[in-house]
């Protein structure tokens, strides 16, 4: 069985076209001419931003395929499994953004511009689609990374903030097509362009606790006490600012997290059951078949 390997950055690597400083690592990629070895099943340790300039490529995200081409973007978030064995990439070339989870931290963005609303749970990451100018703008992006990266080799307060404002801008970009390419697909809902206030703080807090703590608290009660609110008004922020309830988030971030390690960590289910904070393997089989239909077990052997 395959194990999930942790991706912390390319920096070891010796190919052509891999730049690494204390921030972040670029790969500017072309698999006609690279040659790196990847292990079958990954895990990020950060956020990844990709851009294909070339080709065609489908790759496995958390059970899901996303298919790209030419002038796709796609992020990837920390804790996200890629499957690399089920993937396919032949003929292409682009650009692949790793930023270290203490950077990502280092960002400071303005909370009217990051949405949680509509994020389908259980479906795959949204692909962006550039047209001739936003393509030409990333690559831009990219380029500047690059620049960057080569030059700027000795860190510095100056560096870093070089390398925050470039990459913010490009997430900011990001964000703006993201939403822009959603209202093409269906109407806005008028309240979700509204300002956000204090109540969006608690929802991003909410989300960074729950990436820390997913693993050992399953109650809202304890990620209410964390924020010095009620678990009551934390529940409902959650439902208003998400469209799903805290408890939901909740439980996401447990089933994907035990659907992998089912799948590719080779501990027994009672092994994981502890892993997990459950009491016994048997209130674990119970939660898990509960949510996604199936028993551990039976997940495992499918």
């Amino acid at each position: 069985m395959s194990r999930v390997e942790d991706i912390y950055d390319f920096s070891d690597s010796n190919e052509i076209g891999v730049l690494s400083n204390d921030d972040y690592t670029l790969h500017h990629f072309c698999s006609d001419k690279d040659n790196i070895i990847l292990p079958a099943t990954v895990r990020s340790k950060g956020l990844s931003i990709i851009m294909f300039t070339k080709g065609e490529a489908e790759i496995c995200v958390n059970f899901h395929t996303i298919k790209l081409n030419a002038g796709s973007v796609f992020i990837i978030s920390p804790n996200d499994v890629m499957e690399l064995s089920k993937s396919r990439m032949d003929g292409i070339e682009g650009y692949f953004l790793f930023l270290p989870i203490d950077f990502v931290k280092t960002l400071n963005f303005d909370n009217n511009a990051l949405n949680y609303s509509n994020i389908d749970l259980e479906g795959p990451r949204p692909v962006i689609q550039l047209n001739n100018d936003n393509h030409r703008l990333f690559e831009g992006y990219f380029n500047l990374l690059e620049l960057n990266a080569t030059i700027n080799k000795e860190s510095s307060v100056f560096t870093r903030n070089v390398s925050r404002s470039i990459v913010g801008a490009m997430i900011y970009q990001s964000l703006a097509l993201f939403e822009k390419q959603r209202a093409d697909s269906r109407e806005n809902d008028k309240a979700q362009s509204a300002p956000v206030g204090r109540k969006h703080f608690y929802v991003r807090d909410f989300m960074e606790l729950l990436h820390q703590d997913f693993k050992k608290h399953r109650t809202v009660g304890h990620y209410a006490d964390k924020l010095f609110i009620s678990a009551k008004y934390l529940s409902l922020i959650i439902k208003e600012a998400t469209g799903r309830t805290a408890t939901e988030w909740i439980d996401h971030f447990v089933i994907l997290e035990a659907k992998n390690l089912l799948r590719y960590s080779g501990l027994n289910i009672q092994q994981i059951a502890y892993d997990l904070n459950f009491h016994n393997q048997s209130a674990f089989g119970k939660y898990f078949k509960h949510l996604t239909g199936v028993s551990p077990s039976d997940f495992r052997k499918g």
